[in-house]
């Protein structure tokens, strides 16, 4: 795949702080961040809100024609529009997160979804994070970004995360919840979650998001003086 811009791909499991990462990087860099993630979570709100089974091949493939997604900077903000309406922080609870799993096991979702991603990072300087971008949605990405850390700071951190949201959070529920997301997003049929052999390891376990971000700049850089 040919492409005119610089792609920046960040994978990795959940928790690990991709997507607050990736928005850092963007910023300090004047880069486009893509939130994928956002995008999987919208198709699962879009089919909780309408009483629709999220594991229902035949419902989702039906559910698509009827699901646009839109990613737009408004007043300097991030957000999200599932049909025209803003879902930015609806998409972010503890149910849409483990349906935006179970929904981007689907192929023709990923199929629809992987198609814009392409198109959106086609020309410009874009950071992208999830977990088939290094792999299969920017196989041609010019830096790729694996991030990890251990299963009790990635639990934590969510917990932090819905805690900051005023939502109820149990460690031991979410632990599971966490080990069962990182099995199937690892074993599923379509682009599971890997570490390419060209993606660089970061270890956020000890890194805050700032210092993390700074790693993939001065990476960013270094890849750019050889281009």
């Amino acid at each position: 795949m040919t492409n005119k811009g610089f792609a920046i791909a960040i994978d990795g499991p959940v928790g690990v702080g991709k997507s607050t990462t990736a928005r850092l990087v963007a910023q300090k860099l004047s880069f486009t961040y893509i939130d994928t993630g956002a995008m999987y979570r919208s198709v699962a709100l879009y089919q909780a809100e309408n009483g629709l089974d999220m594991h229902d091949s035949a419902s989702l493939e039906k559910s698509l024609k009827k699901i646009n997604i839109k990613i737009c900077n408004v007043e300097g903000f991030q957000k999200i529009f599932l049909n025209e309406r803003d879902v930015t922080e609806l998409i972010r609870t503890q149910e849409i997160s483990e349906g935006s799993s179970v929904v981007a096991h689907n192929l023709a979702v990923r199929e629809k979804l992987v198609a814009q991603q392409r198109e959106m990072a086609s020309a410009g300087r874009v950071v992208m994070d999830g977990r088939d971008i290094g792999s299969h949605v920017l196989p041609w990405a010019q830096l790729k970004i694996y991030l990890d850390a251990n299963l009790n700071t990635r639990v934590k951190r969510r917990m932090s995360e819905l805690e900051s949201k005023g939502l109820p959070v149990d460690f031991e529920k979410i632990r599971e919840e966490t080990i069962i997301r990182d099995e199937r997003d690892k074993n599923r049929e379509h682009h599971p979650l890997i570490r390419t052999e060209d993606a660089i390891l970061l270890d956020t376990g000890s890194m805050t998001p700032e210092e993390t971000a700074d790693a993939i700049i001065k990476l960013v850089s270094e890849v750019e003086n050889v281009l």
